[in-house]
């Protein structure tokens, strides 16, 4: 279990840890909060739901069918679908 801003998983491009931070990712010109790690890197937000349970993005996509994404929360265990 990790403190809710620290990601449990490691950056996929460096191995550093990452964390919540806001306005990390920017896209068309509007700017939302996302993982990145102290080398710059930035996870998608999209591949970080958040836990309809406990609130954290700490989650971890586990499928992806007919537009519809299965995750689990690293700090909780809960399994939920996006969209909802």
């Amino acid at each position: 279990m990790t403190d809710g801003i620290t990601r449990s998983q490691p950056c996929p491009q460096c191995g550093a840890d990452v964390v919540w931070t806001q306005n990390a990712r920017t896209v068309g010109g509007s700017a939302s909060a996302a993982y990145v790690c102290p080398n710059g890197h930035v996870i998608d937000p999209g591949e970080t739901r958040q836990c309809p349970k406990c609130g954290v993005h700490d989650t971890t996509l586990l499928s992806e069918a007919d537009g519809r994404q299965q995750f689990r929360c690293a700090q909780c265990g809960e399994e939920f679908a996006y969209p909802r």
